[in-house]
């Protein structure tokens, strides 16, 4: 304590002199959380005293907070010539040395560390041995809670390893402490908002960002993720001028903000202006799976076809089970007519119980053109039913690899995502009761993962308990009202007859995350279901405008939708474009056959339609009743 006594001293002293008011000033606005305001002062103070060390380590402190890893052990080093002890600053040498990613420099750095910065050196040293991958981390962070349990950076570094881990609960717990001993604490509240972002939805979030930028108006961390949430609800012009601000703020360029500009210029179907400023990144997202989503996409979409479908095969050797990159290089290869390949690329999606509709869809037509008739026709009558998202399940694995998942989640039986890999695997192997069993334990040992729930609702989903099912996920939603969670609770409820409920949970969703897209399918089928046609217009147009015509099952529903209101001049196009992409599904031709009878339009080519989608579907008894009522006409 002598040592800290001294350097407040010292600090105090450093008020009193040629740059005191300048250093008041400036510490005054690091304690409010304004750190830029803090760098500007303490660099005026610094400019009359630049060899005050006192004032250097507080610029230090100011730069540690902002980031800036390398500006901080500059001033850190100005200070040690100027006076201050090094064991005053190790903790801090420590931290620049982390910030600039040297982990195994930091620890070095920490082995000598005054009791006065133990808290300090503890976390410093856990979020180093995080960064190695050390499994001593988690021990490390519970000593640094014991040696400042009321520091709130302690508080704030442990809420994001926790959540690092999976740990959602642990997390909102800590990072709610941090806030609590500190208000003002800007990395605890941009946390926060990520959090509840995944917590409870976009809309959400926002009040935390705010506060963060009220805090600290030239938070860049805050101003990006405030921007990030803006797209994600469709408020465009708000995430362009949080882009813009945080261009300004970082002397005129900022990469995040080029990445975001080049999304929205994306969802224009602008990809000329997106590559244009996607470039200005200069390759700082080539290696990040979104970065590589969006230039493929450019690519595709300005005639660098091949280019854009070896991009996504590259991102989806990197991340096999990432769904959205298989179903963009599966349409790019289907668009090259290369359908052996689209197959080959949709298997991993097509195989799963929870496969989407436009998967499902193409994988049929692939097949179809492949020659193989009976199996494209099975795939095309799952893409006409409303998709499973009752349970999870891996990428099918092999007897052999099954056995090495086994004998490996055996061997660590404290590894989360292994017992999770493990357990989805189960569930895809039918192997329901034992999958129960695992799924239980694991979500007694990790109370505070939302995955744990997910699990155990997948395995009851299984055995038809859906209300049971419905109740973790409950739970799972607690703590991160995510899309997967959402929509297995809302298919769960309806399965055990809870449709207003169901209602209710789509309804929160939506106003939470309003440019969802399955949500907005689920949403448009419900509409369906109660006959509103107006309502499921609205939002099936929203989605075309969005999408383009390319998918099969939207265009069909709006057809039909239109068809009820009597627009058949908007029904028949529709319907014959819905046929046009998907012509072996027995929807399609079902839907454009009855139009074309029931408008009068042409009712010779409508009933040969409904009786090809009958011979397509046998055992659906709309479409058998409305062929009988065309052909009774």
């Amino acid at each position: 304590m002598k040592a800290r006594a001294l350097l407040i001293a010292l600090a105090l002293l450093a008020a009193c002199s040629g740059g005191g008011s300048h250093y008041e000033r400036g510490l005054a606005a690091f304690e409010a959380g304004d750190l830029r305001t803090a760098r500007v002062e303490l660099m005026n103070a610094l400019q009359s005293d630049p060899a005050n060390g006192p004032v250097r380590v507080m610029q230090a402190r100011v730069l540690l907070a902002l980031g800036d890893g390398v500006a901080a052990e500059s001033e850190i080093a100005r200070a040690r010539r100027s006076g201050i002890p090094a064991e005053e600053t190790r903790h801090l040498f420590a931290h620049a040395r982390l910030l600039q990613s040297d982990a195994q420099g930091a620890l070095n750095e920490l082995a000598e560390v005054p009791d006065a910065y133990a808290a300090y050196a503890a976390r410093i040293r856990a979020r180093a041995l995080a960064a190695l991958g050390d499994s001593a981390a988690g021990a490390e962070f519970d000593r640094a809670l014991r040696l400042g349990p009321e520091d709130s950076y302690v508080h704030s570094d442990v809420a994001r390893f926790r959540r690092s881990n999976g740990d959602i609960a642990g997390a909102l717990q800590a990072v709610d402490r941090a806030l609590a001993l500190r208000p003002t604490n800007s990395e605890a509240l941009l946390l926060r908002g990520e959090l509840t972002r995944s917590q409870y939805g976009l809309a959400s979030a926002l009040p935390w960002f705010d506060r963060a930028l009220e805090v600290d108006p030239g938070d860049v961390n805050a101003l990006l993720e405030r921007a990030i949430t803006y797209g994600d609800m469709g408020r465009m012009r708000d995430m362009l001028a949080d882009a813009r601000a945080a261009h300004r703020l970082n002397g005129g360029a900022h990469t995040t903000a080029y990445y975001l500009q080049a999304v929205l210029a994306a969802r224009a179907r602008d990809f000329e202006l997106a590559r244009a400023i996607y470039n200005r990144t200069n390759g700082a997202f080539a290696a990040s799976p979104a970065g590589m989503l969006l230039e493929s996409a450019i690519d595709f979409e300005t005639g660098n076809g091949e280019l854009g479908a070896t991009r996504w095969a590259r991102l989806i050797r990197l991340q096999p089970g990432n769904r959205r990159a298989r179903r963009l290089l599966a349409a790019a290869q289907w668009r090259m007519s290369d359908p052996r390949a689209t197959a080959e690329t949709l298997w991993p999606i097509v195989s799963r119980p929870d496969a989407d509709s436009y998967s499902l869809s193409l994988m049929g037509r692939a097949l179809a053109r492949l020659g193989d008739g009976p199996r494209a026709s099975w795939f095309l009558a799952r893409a006409a039913q409303p998709r499973s998202a009752a349970r999870t399940a891996l990428d099918p694995l092999s007897d052999g690899g099954f056995t090495a998942l086994q004998a490996e989640a055996s061997e660590q039986p404290g590894n989360g995502p292994l017992q999770v890999r493990l357990i989805s695997a189960m569930l895809a192997r039918g192997l329901g009761d034992e999958a129960l069993v695992r799924a239980r334990r694991l979500q007694a040992d990790n109370p505070g993962a939302p995955e744990a729930h997910m699990l155990v609702g997948d395995a009851l989903g299984v055995r038809g308990d859906f209300a049971g099912a419905a109740e973790q996920y409950r739970r799972a939603a607690n703590l991160a009202f995510s899309e997967p969670v959402a929509i297995r609770l809302i298919e769960a409820l309806q399965r055990s007859g809870q449709q207003p409920a169901a209602d209710q949970v789509l309804g929160l969703f939506l106003r939470q995350n309003p440019r969802n897209i399955p949500a907005q399918i689920l949403f448009a089928s419900r509409m369906m279901q109660t006959e509103d046609w107006e309502g499921a217009i609205r939002v099936y147009e929203g989605l075309r405008t969005r999408i383009g015509n390319n998918d099969a099952t939207i265009l069909n529903n709006l057809a039909w939708a239109y068809s009820e209101t009597g627009d058949y001049d908007r029904a028949v196009p529709l319907a014959r474009r819905a046929w046009s992409l998907d012509r072996d599904n027995p929807a399609t031709a079902d839907t454009l056959g009855w139009i074309l009878y029931k408008s009068g339009v042409n009712r010779a080519e409508g009933l040969v339609l409904l009786e090809r989608a009958a011979r397509g579907a046998p055992s659906d008894g709309a479409i058998q009743r409305r062929l009988a009522e065309a052909r009774a006409g």
